[in-house]
C-alpha cells in the first residue's frame, strides 16, 4: 500500500503515509485526488516516509515530472488559505526524493503551502501547537481514519 491518506477530526489534520513499493504514478494519482478534492487541502498534514519503502521504481527525472505535474494541478484552483506540510522521514532511500522535492519546491514555493521537514513526530507536533494526547496520535496514527489509498497495479504485483 504505497500511499495511504488519513485524517483526524478531532486534530483537524491530515496524515499521508508512504510505503512499499513506490511509483511515480502513485505520486501523481495522489496529488491528482487531493486537486479533484480541495475539502483534503483545507488541513494540515504531516507526511511519513516509513522505513523500508522501494523508491526502485522511481528516478529524479520521474520525480520532477511528478512535481510539474503536481504545480499544473494546484495553480489553476487559486487557493486562498495556507496550510502547514510538514514531512517526517524514517528512510534514507525516501530521504534523496524527498530532499530533492523540498529543494525544487523551496526554489519555487507555492503560495498556499508552508512545508517542513522534521526529525521527529514530537518536533512536528510542537509546530503544529498539538498538546501530548494529540502528539501520541499524530506518532502512532491513533485516531486518523484512511480517507483514500494510491497503488498501482504494478506496485501491487510488487508487494506480493
Amino acid at each position: 500500500m504505497p500511499i495511504v491518506l488519513r485524517h483526524n477530526e478531532s486534530l483537524e489534520l491530515s496524515r499521508t503515509e508512504y510505503f512499499g513499493a513506490m511509483t511515480a504514478q502513485d505520486l501523481h494519482d495522489h496529488a491528482a485526488f487531493n486537486a479533484a478534492s480541495p475539502i483534503w487541502l483545507g488541513f494540515d498534514c504531516i507526511s511519513v516516509i516509513h522505513a523500508g519503502i522501494d523508491v526502485s521504481e522511481i528516478s529524479l527525472g520521474k520525480l520532477d515530472g511528478v512535481f510539474n505535474a503536481h504545480r499544473q494541478l494546484f495553480e489553476p484552483l487559486g487557493l486562498m488559505f495556507v496550510r502547514r506540510s510538514g514531512w517526517v522521514c524514517e528512510s534514507p532511500a525516501g530521504q534523496r526524493f524527498l530532499s530533492h522535492w523540498l529543494a525544487k519546491r523551496n526554489v519555487d514555493r507555492s503560495p498556499w503551502a508552508d512545508v517542513r521537514q522534521f526529525d521527529s513526530f514530537e518536533a512536528a507536533s510542537e509546530w503544529l501547537l498539538l498538546d501530548a494526547t494529540g502528539s501520541a496520535a499524530l506518532k502512532s496514527g491513533e485516531g486518523f481514519r484512511e480517507v483514500a489509498r494510491f497503488e498501482t497495479a504494478s506496485a501491487q504485483g510488487l508487494a506480493r
